[in-house]
C-alpha cells in the first residue's frame, strides 16, 4: 500500500495504523534530529499531496478486516497538517469507522491557523512537539521553514488547549549541548506547566538523526524530569508488540514499509511486528540483496534503513 502503513507498536500509542499524507520529505521544518532525513522540501504551504480518494480506498480496504489496533495514526514521512484536505479525512474516520481512536503526530507549525486547527478537534489525542523554550534554540534544533516562529508554535498549541475535545500529550525531544541545558530546560518546563497538557513527554535521539547529533541518556532524561516537576511528565519507554503470525513475503514488505520511514534495530522491528528475531534478520538479508534495505550504524549499534528511490 502507498499511504498506509503498520500496524505497528508504537512507544506512545500502542498498536498503531499509520497513515502517510506528504511525500518524502516535504515538511515545515528540517529538524537535526529528525529520524527520517533531510528535508527535501521545507515549505508551509497546504496542497493535496496524496489523492483523498486513494488514502479512502487503502483505508477501506485494510479495516473491512476489523482489525484490533489503537489507533489510526497521521504520520509518515512529513508533516500531516501541510495535507489540505486532512480534515475531510478526518471527518471520514469518524463517520464511517468510529469503533477507531484517531491520533496526530504534529511539529504544531500550522496549529496557530484556525481552520488547521478546527480540522484537527475531532482528533481523540494530539501529540504536538514542543523542542525549545527560546527562539534562538528552536532556529538552530528544528531549522524552521522562513516564516516560521517559536511564537507561531506556542500560538497554536495554547489555542487548542483552550479549545481541544480529545487528549493532547506534548513531546520535547532532546538533543546533547542544544536543548538540554539548565536555562534552556527550566524555559521549556515554564511553557508546559502554562500549557498543561494531558501529558508531557520526555524523548532523545534513538534512530539515527539526520544530521550527527546525540542523544541523552535515561539519568539525564530523569533529571530533566526532575527539575522541571509537572506531575504528568513521563519518559518514553520502548515496549513489546503482541506477536503475530505473518507470511514471509508480507513480512518483508511490513518490514520495508516500517523502515523507510525511519531506521530501526532488528530487535525493534521484531517487537513491533511481534515476529522473532531470527525471521526479522531472514526477511532482512533478503531485502539487502533485493537492495531494497541498508544497515547503518548509530551508537555502535546497526539499523536498518530503506533505500529510498
Amino acid at each position: 500500500m502507498k499511504y498506509i502503513f503498520g500496524p505497528v507498536f508504537s512507544r506512545r500509542l500502542g498498536l498503531s495504523l499509520g497513515v502517510d499524507l506528504v511525500p518524502y520529505k516535504v515538511c515545515s521544518m528540517d529538524c537535526l534530529y529528525c529520524e527520517v532525513g533531510a528535508t527535501t522540501e521545507k515549505t508551509l504551504k497546504r496542497a493535496e499531496y496524496v489523492p483523498i480518494e486513494g488514502v479512502k480506498s487503502e483505508l477501506e480496504e485494510y479495516l473491512s478486516f476489523k482489525p484490533e489496533i489503537d489507533f489510526i495514526t497521521f504520520s509518515g514521512y512529513g508533516e500531516p497538517t501541510l495535507y489540505s484536505r486532512l480534515g475531510e479525512l478526518v471527518s471520514y474516520l469518524k463517520s464511517e469507522h468510529p469503533e477507531y481512536q484517531l491520533a496526530l503526530l504534529t511539529n504544531a507549525s500550522l496549529l496557530h491557523r484556525d481552520n488547521v486547527l478546527e480540522e484537527i478537534l475531532p482528533i481523540d489525542v494530539v501529540l504536538p512537539s514542543l523542542d525549545a523554550g527560546r527562539e534562538e534554540t528552536f532556529k538552530k534544533l528544528n531549522r524552521p521553514a522562513e516564516g516560521l516562529s517559536l511564537k507561531n508554535i506556542l500560538e497554536g498549541i495554547e489555542k487548542l488547549m483552550e479549545r481541544k475535545k480529545g487528549k493532547v500529550w506534548i513531546e520535547t525531544l532532546f538533543v546533547k549541548g542544544i536543548n538540554d541545558s539548565e536555562e534552556e530546560v527550566e524555559k521549556i518546563g515554564e511553557i508546559i506547566k502554562r500549557l498543561n497538557p494531558d501529558r508531557w513527554q520526555l524523548n532523545t535521539v534513538v534512530r539515527p538523526p539526520a544530521f550527527g547529533v546525540e542523544g541523552l541518556s535515561f539519568e539525564e532524561l530523569n533529571r530533566i524530569k526532575e527539575q522541571v516537576e509537572f506531575p504528568r511528565t513521563e519518559i518514553i519507554a520502548h515496549k513489546k508488540g503482541k506477536e503475530v503470525n505473518l507470511p514471509f513475503k508480507e513480512l518483508k514488505e511490513e518490514i520495508l514499509s516500517l523502515v523507510s520511514r525511519r531506521p530501526c534495530p532488528v530487535e525493534e522491528i521484531a517487537d513491533a511486528l511481534g515476529i522473532s528475531t531470527d525471521e526479522v534478520m531472514k526477511a532482512v538479508e533478503e531485502l539487502k540483496s533485493e537492495g531494497k534495505v541498508q544497515e547503518v550504524l548509530f551508537g555502535g549499534e546497526p539499523y536498518v534503513k530503506g533505500i529510498c528511490g
